[in-house]
């Protein structure tokens, strides 16, 4: 991917009291003039964004594998074991988010307020290209009007993401709704201390600009060389294009800003964030249809058709030894990721992730502990399986030690390899949307519909791509080759609800999506401590700052 360094990168935000608690105009903005003179800056501009959004801050740490997924009781974070997670619980913020004391210490204040003003730095720089970018003709970009709605598109889903996951942070869910007004949706450039607003018409807003920017990347992405760009995840990720489509063989001759498409917020990923959108906003029949149009989607090239979304391919993880793992993020099952070349040293991979102890430095270790968190057995805890489930045989490891037990795991979808291209193409792409989510959406919309065969069918078929067989032992002593079996069909929802949670623990693994679901469910959810229950508000709901001055 062709990285692109934006030059009037945001440094901070003019923040002196609690009455001017929200100022989203970025600094050193002063060369924005020539910036914008030609196409290329707007290009540099949005890569930028991106860039923004791969911080530490936002979707690069505490979004995805960090701060969210200790709230989303990922991490075993509790047990007494110097050699599983003493660093974390001793020092770190991370043990107080999964304890829900979202006041304990400067420590983790800072973390939310880092999380809330970084993602209206980057809203704003959004803003700023949407509103720039008018300034220059149809015929000033290289591929015409198709670019400049490419460009403007991106920038407006890019704000519409950004505030959603605002939302779904700092506001209750709809179903909690209480009718105050938290957190603002921030459109003009710029803006100095916006209001907060509602629940409702937030998500309206949030739904009226993925719709919008759906309209202004459709030329490009359905085009030739769009739909070559996206036809599969190596395509997507890789720039590696499908035989027959577009640009085939030839990918050296293409501008490296169409590249890469699947990290950016192209027409399809758009589609996949309006179905998640139009689920959290209980429109379920929307979500639906929409989850339906993403898993149908076809690239179509000279006599060759490829449907984008619809396979999963694991076959780059099931090999047993780590090192030789060359696809741990699965990427034919993401629609959505952002990058970071740099992702080992500027996330402390090697910390979180370690591979071994190392005498008496242990590192930050986010540990599962499959014992006490059940993940992998059935929902009714009649089965063990971890042995014949992909993502727990493959995408999990037990660090290089004799003093840790064997049901303490950690996620490999972060194992660092020794080889450093192998590490590189593993660690520099990070999850944001997956097709499995689209799968959810339509089996919870039959099932709240009572129509549960549709429902288990389609988790069965999830299932089903990640199953794999192993030595199973069985009565008498014998030894059974088994694989996962079929979930049986449950005819009520609540049944339904605990099997669908129990699979995307196991998908969403140290991908920041768990914390989401639990919150927009009202789902009781398993505490290390053993304690069944839904999160109450204090928890479910980060305190907006009150003074952001940094």
């Amino acid at each position: 991917m062709n990285k692109r360094i934006l030059i009037w990168m945001v440094c901070g935000f003019f923040l002196s009291s609690c009455s001017d608690w929200l100022d989203v105009m970025p600094k050193e903005s002063i060369v924005e003039t020539d910036l914008f003179k030609e196409s290329t800056g707007f290009q540099n501009a949005l890569n930028g964004v991106y860039e923004q959004m791969a911080s530490t801050d936002l979707y690069g740490r505490e979004l995805t594998f960090g701060m969210l997924d200790a709230m989303g009781q990922v991490y075993f974070l509790e047990n007494e074991s110097y050699y599983v997670n003493s660093a974390i619980k001793s020092y770190h913020f991370y043990y107080q988010a999964a304890k829900f004391d979202y006041n304990a210490n400067e420590d983790i204040k800072k973390a939310f307020n880092s999380v809330w003003l970084t993602a209206y730095n980057t809203i704003a720089n959004c803003n700023n290209i949407i509103n720039k970018i008018e300034t220059l003709k149809p015929e000033d970009f290289r591929l015409g009007e198709a670019e400049r709605g490419m460009i403007k598109g991106e920038a407006m889903a890019a704000r519409a993401l950004l505030h959603f996951d605002l939302l779904r942070l700092f506001a209750p869910a709809p179903v909690h709704d209480d009718g105050e007004q938290r957190v603002p949706y921030v459109e003009d450039y710029p803006s100095i201390q916006p209001n907060g607003i509602g629940v409702k018409p937030f998500l309206e807003k949030v739904i009226r600009d993925l719709n919008t920017a759906q309209k202004l990347t459709i030329d490009f992405d359905t085009t030739a060389l769009g739909m070559s760009m996206n036809a599969s995840g190596k395509a997507r990720f890789y720039g590696e294009l499908e035989y027959g489509m577009e640009g085939y063989q030839k990918e050296g001759e293409i501008d490296g800003f169409y590249l890469g498409r699947g990290f950016r917020l192209n027409y399809y990923a758009i589609t996949a964030l309006l179905a998640r959108v139009y689920q959290y906003a209980g429109m379920y029949e929307e979500a639906f249809h929409t989850a339906d149009t993403v898993l149908n989607f076809k690239a179509t090239g000279t006599g060759n058709t490829y449907e984008m979304y619809s396979k999963d391919d694991f076959g780059g993880i099931q090999v047993d030894g780590y090192e030789e793992k060359n696809d741990l993020k699965c990427i034919s099952n993401l629609i959505f990721a952002i990058y970071n070349e740099e992702a080992y040293n500027d996330y402390n991979l090697g910390s979180f992730f370690q591979k071994k102890a190392d005498g008496m430095n242990q590192g930050n270790w986010l540990m599962l502990d499959l014992e006490n968190q059940k993940i992998f057995q059935r929902s009714d805890e009649s089965m063990d399986e971890s042995q014949v489930d992909i993502r727990s045989r493959y995408l999990l490891y037990k660090p290089e030690d004799h003093s840790i037990g064997e049901n303490y795991k950690i996620s490999a979808k972060w194992y660092c390899s020794d080889d450093m291209e192998i590490r590189k193409k593993n660690v520099q792409v990070l999850p944001v949307i997956r097709t499995t989510e689209m799968r959810y959406i339509m089996a919870e919309y039959y099932a709240r519909n009572q129509q549960f065969n549709e429902a288990y069918g389609i988790l069965n078929t999830i299932r089903q791509a990640r199953s794999t067989f192993a030595e199973i032992p069985g009565e008498g002593g014998n030894v059974e080759w088994k694989t996962m079996e079929e979930l049986p069909v449950a005819q009520n929802y609540e049944t339904f609800q605990k099997d669908l949670i129990r699979d995307a623990q196991r998908e969403w693994i140290s991908e920041g999506q768990l914390f989401y679901l639990y919150k927009r469910l009202d789902a009781k959810i398993y505490f290390e401590e053993g304690e069944i229950r839904a999160l109450n508000k204090s928890e479910y709901m980060l305190p907006v700052p009150d003074d952001q001055s940094m």
